[in-house]
């Protein structure tokens, strides 16, 4: 019997190969594609051929997006900002294929517990307040107070000045930091690029840490003001992504974190920058499976 993911990976070759104008819309095609993707990933995981088919797949999809993505994004400058749960081979993977599109990644920053732990809500709550009074983000003075440190974020990483470092210094307290700082953009992104766990480290991370959707949504709102791109989990009503596709956020999301097509969605959903609410990939909520180029 041919394991069905061996036909939904072609498939999904098919569709970058397809990439240059044509949109694709959620759809009876894309339920198919999701159904298909969820349960055969531990099959081709415990079975050494499916997952060597896979892996051929995955590089056949990189190289026949790579016409497309060449040079796509040569002058952007990106920053990544890695949630708690995330892969470093995950983050190290949607890494590569930005610079291969010609993206300069200037700077990297990893979440704390702290950012998104239910526990901490109101810390950040009061801690929203100093961090407001330094901002430069019109969007951020409507902001709630986990959309206010997410602001402060993008602002530590797009910005330089007096006020931005009082930001970095709070946010990178070293008794309650919101985050730590592994490779300083010094204030030279343009965009943001954020990338959060897997389905299978969601769980495990929130059974030990409730995690507060409510900073999903707040650094989404921020992300999305860069024009940038949340990746990470749809699987699940609960997941991540889908709670922010279902808040109607303004920002670009992407999902299958940890997968080939995520890697390259978020390139061209960069590539295709905008400040609005869009959803690609093939988890719960999303608009299409790929970004048009056009």
């Amino acid at each position: 019997m041919i394991n069905f993911r061996y036909h939904v990976v072609s498939i999904i070759g098919i569709f970058i190969a397809l990439a240059v104008g044509v949109v694709l819309g959620a759809g009876p095609l894309q339920r198919s594609i999701n159904a298909g993707m969820n349960p055969s990933s531990s099959q081709a995981a415990s079975d050494p051929v499916l997952s060597a088919q896979a892996e051929a797949e995955a590089a056949g999809l990189k190289a026949l997006a790579s016409s497309t993505l060449t040079g796509s994004l040569t002058g952007t400058s990106v920053a990544l900002v890695v949630l708690p749960g995330a892969s470093d081979d995950d983050v190290s993977a949607i890494r590569s294929t930005l610079t291969d599109a010609g993206a300069s990644v200037v700077g990297r920053v990893t979440l704390t517990d702290n950012w998104q732990s239910t526990s901490m809500s109101q810390y950040r709550t009061t801690l929203a307040t100093t961090l407001a009074s330094h901002l430069q983000s019109s969007g951020a003075k409507t902001a709630s107070a986990d959309g206010v440190v997410g602001y402060s974020i993008v602002q530590v990483l797009t910005s330089t000045g007096a006020e931005t470092d009082l930001l970095r210094q709070i946010l990178t307290d070293k008794s309650t930091p919101l985050m730590t700082i592994d490779e300083d953009p010094a204030g030279k992104a343009t965009t943001l690029v954020a990338v959060g766990a897997r389905a299978q480290t969601t769980t495990s991370t929130q059974a030990s840490v409730a995690a507060s959707s409510d900073a999903w949504i707040g650094l989404g709102l921020a992300v999305g003001s860069t024009s940038g791109v949340v990746v990470g989990d749809a699987s699940s009503r609960e997941a991540m992504i889908s709670q922010i596709r279902t808040s109607g956020t303004a920002v670009t999301t992407v999902d299958s974190v940890g997968t080939t097509l995520a890697s390259v969605d978020t390139a061209l959903a960069l590539s295709t920058a905008s400040s609005g609410a869009r959803a690609f990939g093939v988890g719960n909520g999303a608009q299409s499976v790929i970004p048009s180029s056009k």
